[in-house]
């Protein structure tokens, strides 16, 4: 095999590596502790750096292509895991504010039976 293909070979391998890891970062939050923020930024710097590399590969700059597709990985998962991790903490707030007006209704629902019970003495 010529230098050309092994190293074609070998980046496609790296590449496919890089894409597995970064699409495990979903499990990431549980495992490392991760916010969404940091999973994503994360999986984007990743995936960045695959991309960088291939198309740096390609003008003889593997490693300047990944650093820079790194870095735009980095921020754009980071701006869109910011934007998940908003609308999540949105839901999160709605939803107690809906379980707390689902206590109170149960409680004037009970209170209600009681005083009704209360009633039908007469």
């Amino acid at each position: 095999m010529s230098g050309i293909k092994r190293s074609l070979c070998g980046l496609l391998v790296a590449t496919s590596w890089l894409t597995v890891v970064a699409v495990r970062p979903a499990h990431a939050e549980g495992l490392f502790g991760l916010n969404t923020t940091a999973t994503n930024a994360l999986g984007g710097g990743m995936l960045g750096a695959g991309a960088g590399a291939i198309i740096g590969h390609q003008s003889h700059h593997t490693a300047g292509g990944a650093a820079i597709g790194g870095g735009l990985g980095l921020v754009s998962g980071g701006l869109v895991g910011y934007q998940l991790q908003q609308g999540e903490e949105r839901s999160a707030a709605q939803q107690r504010q809906i379980n707390r007006q689902q206590r109170e209704i149960n409680r004037l629902k009970r209170q209600q039976q009681a005083s009704s019970k209360t009633d039908d003495r007469y």
